[in-house]
């Protein structure tokens, strides 16, 4: 029980450092099903981090490829000595999660390591279902959804990750790396969204519209889906409503990045959360 303990804990602290959010909605989760989501969204973050963590593209895929061994040896009865691949050993122990989802998830990452641009917002979309959706449906299956649940989560997966990318923005553009949609571009006239120009400020900002909008198709389609859904598959789900409030924030900005203030703080999200439970939501 120390062992688990241990592990969980160290699981715990990746998340609540590099991912708060989606720690805080694993706090109103089950008290039996936090350790298997601590260590999912822990491998999550393991992988998500690999471009900012290495120098040049081939140490990313010998990390990438490190992880696919691993996952490969969990489902063959191997665990190596690392306290995230623990977690997933005991979770995989109590729940059959697929090990082409865990492969996925891996595989997705590899365009980050070259910066790959977009080239239409389908493809944008499709990395989003790839990277959010999917672990949103690894962290439903892990406590027990089932139909209708699990392609609710994939779409709060995906909104949550097309609102990332957005919120993200400035940082990514900072550091060379354009997330913006190619045929998005050509249609409003960006050249270059780096520019100061107001014109490309103003064509960025209804590029950044757009791709909200989507993400909100995304949270209209999962909450249509989860009718009657079991109460411990809905913390899975309140990533939705912290969603919301980032692209409320936007909405405020005019969608222009540099605006925007995200920072509710810990207890605000919470509070947030909190709601949700309290009315049955998400």
């Amino acid at each position: 029980m120390q062992a688990v303990a241990n592990h969980t804990y160290q699981c715990a602290s990746i998340v609540r450092r590099n991912d708060h959010d989606r720690y805080l909605t694993v706090l109103h989760a089950r008290i039996e099903d936090r350790p298997g989501l601590f260590g999912l969204y822990a491998f999550n973050v393991e992988v998500a981090k690999t471009r900012e963590v290495v120098t040049e593209p081939a140490l990313g895929e010998i990390r990438l490829q490190w992880w696919r061994e691993t996952i490969e040896q969990l489902y063959r009865g191997q665990c190596r000595e690392h306290e995230v691949v623990k977690a997933l050993a005991d979770l995989l122990h109590k729940r059959d999660l697929p090990e082409k989802a865990l492969l996925d998830l891996i595989d997705a990452r590899e365009g980050d390591l070259y910066d790959e641009q977009p080239q239409t917002l389908k493809q944008l979309e499709t990395y989003a279902e790839r990277t959010g959706g999917g672990i949103q449906a690894l962290a439903a299956l892990s406590v027990g959804a089932t139909n209708g649940a699990l392609e609710a989560a994939r779409h709060v997966g995906i909104a949550w990750a097309l609102t990332g990318l957005v919120r993200a923005l400035p940082w990514h553009l900072h550091h060379g790396r354009v997330y913006v949609p190619a045929d998005l571009m050509r249609e409003e006239g960006l050249v270059d969204p780096l520019l100061p120009d107001i014109e490309q400020t103003q064509a960025l900002s209804r590029i950044l519209r757009r791709i909200g909008d989507r993400a909100r198709a995304h949270l209209i389609c999962a909450r249509q889906k989860s009718q009657s859904v079991a109460p411990e598959v809905k913390p899975i789900l309140r990533l939705a409503c912290l969603a919301d409030g980032y692209l409320a924030c936007l909405e405020r900005s005019g969608y222009v990045p540099d605006h925007v203030n995200y920072e509710r703080g810990a207890l605000g999200r919470q509070l947030r959360l909190t709601w949700a439970g309290l009315t049955r939501k998400f």
